[in-house]
């Protein structure tokens, strides 16, 4: 079966009080972690969503970018002029270049970000499915408690009744102990696996930003390039200094805003 991120949540069932077997504190303390976990489980699954229309929207602008330069090199105004057709080629040269770069940000994210949080968010079934067991035990239990009390309730002293009333208390017994053990094993475990798996999301989170570093560094390294040396006895491929690339980056913008299609009218 497809896994779909857009699905709704495996844990969504908040733990059902147990009184008077279990105290408010013990009920109060497995709620407020259920509902932490509810919380996390929904905040992976908007990550994981996130992440895949972030790397459906960079893959899309490298295909325009590469549909643009493909356009630019095959018209004929940039048969026209020679240096033109430098720069049209050298732009088209830079975004072949970047769309190797995207395809492999793309298998990155999918195998550091978004198939580990897939395995994680795999968890949380096993934790609805301890979740529902223990709402079939607080349904047991509830069931044996107020047949103990309905027998106690009645005058009758037969030993039939007698018999009857002491197997419910043991049934009672059997379910109360059932639901103590789940319950407290919930208290411990659920904590822990909160601090883990919180754990476990740094490394992805941190492997992102060194992706997108690497992405948006090169792409900038490559445009760079680009950009228009100011002495022209300068090597192609010297690096522009900060300042320079600054001040060239800023004149090119300004030259853009004085074009008349920019203007008002």
């Amino acid at each position: 079966m497809t896994w779909n991120p857009l699905k709704k949540n495996h844990l969504t069932q908040r733990p059902t009080p147990a009184p008077p077997l279990l105290t408010h504190s013990e009920d109060r303390e497995l709620d407020i972690a259920v509902q932490r976990l509810i919380y996390v489980e929904d905040t992976i699954r908007k990550l994981t969503k996130e992440m895949k229309k972030y790397v459906e929207a960079v893959t899309n602008l490298d295909r325009a970018d590469q549909r643009l330069t493909l356009n630019l090199t095959t018209c004929g105004l940039a048969h026209l002029n020679d240096e033109f057709r430098k720069v049209v080629e050298n732009y088209h040269s830079v975004t072949t270049q970047i769309g190797k770069t995207v395809q492999e940000m793309a298998a990155l994210c999918q195998k550091t970000f978004i198939e580990p949080l897939k395995k994680l968010r795999d968890e949380f079934i096993l934790i609805a499915a301890a979740i529902a067991k223990r709402e079939e035990l607080v349904t047991t239990w509830k069931y044996s408690y107020n047949r103990v009390k309905k027998l106690q309730e009645k005058k009758d002293r037969t030993a039939s009744h007698i018999a009857k009333l002491e197997r419910e208390r043991r049934a009672e017994e059997t379910a109360a102990k059932e639901l103590k053990t789940v319950h407290a094993q919930l208290l411990v475990e659920l904590p822990m696996f909160l601090d883990k798996r919180l754990e476990y999301i740094k490394p992805s989170v941190h492997a992102l930003i060194m992706i997108q570093l690497d992405y948006y560094g090169s792409t900038t390294h490559l445009f760079t390039h680009l950009m228009p040396i100011p002495n022209a006895s300068s090597s192609p491929s010297t690096m522009i200094p900060e300042d320079e690339y600054q001040e060239a980056v800023d004149n090119q913008m300004n030259r853009i805003k004085a074009l008349t299609i920019v203007k008002d009218h």
